[in-house]
């Protein structure tokens, strides 16, 4: 599977977002995540840019794409939840959507590399001697 910059970028925006989970849940006092709230906000700036990132393709509709896009979907409700009431719950569920969003983006990803490798190496045919 080869890398793209974008699979790097959104998982370099996945660990950030992991930082913040982590962060969060021992008890850091940074002043971006004081709050359930503004933790929220900035879990959802981390999946707007992981989102922004992604190879995502509304054209798509295998099942890893629309498994993407639920999630996505599902991210963006958390948030606006997350967001208006302050909510433990709704951080850590967050989290957990873009981290398997994350996780579906790059076994799309290292699924369409291997498909395309595949339709793209030549295969040596091994014919039985005649006679």
């Amino acid at each position: 599977m080869k890398l793209s910059w974008r699979d790097v970028v959104a998982t370099l925006v996945a660990i950030g977002g992991g930082s913040i989970v982590y962060a969060k849940h021992y008890g850091y006092s940074w002043a971006t995540i004081g709050s359930w709230r503004s933790a929220v906000a900035a879990l959802a700036l981390v999946g707007l840019v992981m989102f922004a990132f992604s190879s995502f393709d509304f054209a798509n509709r295998s099942i890893l794409n629309l498994t993407e896009m639920v999630l996505g979907s599902l991210a963006v409700v958390l948030a606006v939840i997350g967001v208006i009431m302050t909510s433990k719950f709704v951080f850590y569920s967050l989290a957990a959507v873009l981290g398997v969003a994350w996780l579906i983006n790059t076994a799309r990803h290292a699924r369409h590399s291997i498909v395309d490798h595949e339709h793209h190496t030549p295969t040596l045919h091994h014919h039985a001697p005649i006679g």
